[in-house]
């Protein structure tokens, strides 16, 4: 019975996201961070929505092309035709404490989500 106490607590152990952090960095054309919990999404007036991972942005990740906002957020552009679906992606997540990949396009000077893996 022991054994089977410890083998069901590691597996429960395994299955918390409180410490699951993924690296940032630039891979086949694209910037991205995760898999990583979020730490902050937040609307302003304007429409855009940033996105702050929990995993550090400062210093920047080696090879990273776009600068997130204040050093440390992802922007969600609201005219982006995929806006409503990566917005639902990024609430449930938030809500669920699941973990996400943001995905940016280093061609744009600011960290613009393209799209979002969970």
């Amino acid at each position: 019975m022991r054994n089977l106490e410890r083998t069901a607590l590691v597996a429960l152990a395994m299955c918390l996201p409180a410490g699951v952090f993924g690296a940032c960095g630039h891979s086949v054309g694209v910037d991205f961070c995760g898999p990583d919990l979020l730490r902050l999404i937040y609307i302003n007036a304007s429409g855009l929505v940033y996105v702050r991972p929990t995993g550090p942005l400062v210093p920047l990740p080696s090879g990273f092309v776009c600068t997130p906002v204040s050093g440390v957020y992802f922007v969600l552009n609201p005219n982006a035709a995929n806006f409503q679906q990566i917005y639902s992606a990024l609430l449930s997540a938030r809500v669920e404490g699941a973990t996400v990949t943001l995905v940016a396009d280093p061609a744009q000077p600011t960290c613009t989500i393209m799209y979002v893996t969970l």
